[in-house]
């Protein structure tokens, strides 16, 4: 007789994808109260990115849940190796958020359990590699993860249900990746930010248009969290193509 999961289950696991897609759509709309200059986020912008952490979410959540379905007690195990790899990762990346030390390193800390489950910026510069090479490798573990359990994993329980489950989990990753890039193309907006400092040479693929007064740019509300803002969209602004200051980026992603 077959077994199928239980609707429960079905439901937390489901509401457990929405909530943390939801909370990073949050994260990424407070960050703009530090950034005044910045323009309002849309109902499509907000619809995109949601759907795209969504469906980057849903394959990771899935991979840890079905791992530690057939081996409980080394998915903490997996979790710190994992942790402590992105602690150093994220301490290679330099950083700046609190004043002291002890603080940067707690900081860093709960970058790497966020990053456990998703990607966001937290350093300027280098965003489109620093974003490759974070979905390569957790790619590579989450198929890690997925084919441990399918090696080890009941057939008589699984097997009417495994391969629409693989399928769906690949293509819910890889629709992710694509509507990640299409609103970072598309929706993601850009910081009014200088580029050049005075008396260096601009290039000349440079667009140039004039600011009205109105658009005087606010002091940051708060300086931790304008930071950390700036980190995430100007550092994606520079290397997607946008406007900043005034002038309009002809640069290739």
């Amino acid at each position: 007789m077959k077994t199928y999961p239980s609707p429960s289950a079905g439901v937390s696991i489901t509401a457990c994808f929405i909530s943390i897609a939801w909370m990073v759509l949050e994260y990424h709309r407070s960050l703009r109260f530090f950034l005044p200059e910045k323009s309002k986020l849309g109902c499509s912008s907000s619809i995109v990115y949601f759907l795209w952490n969504l469906l980057l979410i849903a394959p990771r959540v899935g991979a840890v849940a079905l791992f530690t379905s057939v081996f409980p007690p080394y998915i903490a195990l997996h979790f710190l190796l994992l942790w402590a790899a992105l602690l150093l990762w994220a301490w290679a990346q330099h950083t700046d958020f609190m004043d002291s030390g002890p603080g940067e390193w707690l900081y860093r800390a709960m970058v790497a359990l966020i990053w456990y489950f998703s990607w966001f910026n937290v350093a300027e510069g280098g965003t489109m590699g620093r974003s490759l090479i974070y979905h390569t490798f957790m790619a590579v573990d989450s198929s890690i993860l997925l084919g441990t359990w399918y090696w080890y994993r009941d057939p008589i329980v699984t097997d009417h249900y495994v391969l629409p489950l693989l399928l769906a989990l690949l293509v819910s990753y890889l629709l992710g990746l694509l509507l990640k890039t299409i609103y970072y193309k598309l929706f993601h907006p850009k910081i009014w930010q200088p580029l050049f400092q005075a008396g260096e040479d601009v290039p000349d693929n440079l667009v140039y248009r004039s600011l009205s007064p109105t658009d005087a740019l606010p002091s940051v509300i708060n300086k931790r969290m304008g930071a950390l803002a700036n980190s995430f969209y100007f550092s994606s602004s520079m290397q997607t193509g946008g406007k900043t200051n005034g002038i309009e980026i002809n640069a290739i992603m």
